[in-house]
């Protein structure tokens, strides 16, 4: 990896040509300067997913380093069962089965999906449990002119029925599901193609978690499109992968990538601590 020497608060290395960078120079456990802030936004912007090594960050530094980049929000299952904490674990034990959603972007079945998303490690694996992410800007990029053309005026649904549904249904009580269904609705539409508010550029959003169907066309159709644009996101060109350590952080841009967790670890622990940050309806 080639260190870039466009930041002058912290050393930045490229961990993929498509997206991802780690930083190193930089204690997240005190607080942050303004000029550092301002750099970690616009490498945020520029890489999409940066990574820190051995930074071992309490709950308040973890806010402090989101807060960089927006207000942390509730998850909709957690404000739906009245709890108003920000941050919440990702826990496998040596005894449970990893469980993981695959390639997605967080609760797009809301209004305004989140921006973006800090994750620590308390603990990690010695082997396995990696995170992958993908660049959606290129895999809009990649499409034939004659594709984004048919695709700029296009909408789907983002469903809560399918896979949202199943994940609750496993872990919660019959009365949660019903109080969280209530509060979440069925889903929402999205445009396929959104723009980024900051940077302006087009990415692909379209995931197999939530998206359930393109409107104005038939099932069909939108079916078959939808599994094509889907299988996008398996182009290794335009993805990054990190091994997890004790004390690491990772902070994602959601408005243009996707993440797929790797549930290859089993029989040993890992954990986690994750918050979101409010974003804006897509467009």
């Amino acid at each position: 990896m080639t260190a870039s020497s466009s930041y002058s608060e912290f050393e930045i290395a490229p961990v993929t040509a498509a997206l991802g960078a780690e930083i190193s120079g930089i204690d997240l456990k005190a607080p942050l300067s303004e000029p550092a802030r301002t750099e970690l936004r616009a490498a945020l912007a520029e890489y999409l997913v940066l990574f820190f090594r051995e930074q071992y960050i309490d709950d308040e530094a973890q806010l402090a380093l989101a807060r960089c980049f927006g207000e942390p929000e509730v998850h909709p299952i957690r404000g739906a069962l009245g709890d108003p904490s920000v941050l919440h674990d990702i826990v496998d034990t040596a005894e449970s089965e990893p469980d993981r959603d695959g390639w997605h972007t967080d609760v797009t079945y809301m209004v305004r999906p989140p921006a973006a998303a800090v994750l620590r490690c308390e603990h990690a694996p010695a082997a396995g449990g990696d995170t992958l992410w993908a660049n959606m800007y290129l895999a809009y990029d990649k499409l034939s002119d004659g594709m984004k053309q048919y695709l700029s005026d296009l909408e789907g649904f983002h469903a809560t029925d399918g896979g949202f549904t199943d994940y609750i249904q496993r872990h919660l009580p019959a009365d949660a599901v019903e109080k969280i269904m209530a509060a979440v609705g069925s889903g929402v539409l999205h445009p396929i193609v959104r723009t980024h508010p900051e940077t302006g550029r087009k990415a692909l959003f379209v995931d197999q978690s939530y998206l359930s169907r393109i409107e104005g066309i038939s099932k069909d159709e939108s079916r078959h499109i939808l599994a094509f644009l889907a299988s996008r996101v398996n182009d290794i060109s335009i993805q990054c992968r990190f091994h997890w350590t004790d004390g690491a952080v990772a902070v994602w841009d959601e408005r243009a990538t996707q993440h797929s967790g790797s549930a290859d670890h089993r029989g040993s622990a890992r954990s986690l601590r994750r918050c979101t940050i409010e974003g804006e309806r897509p467009v």
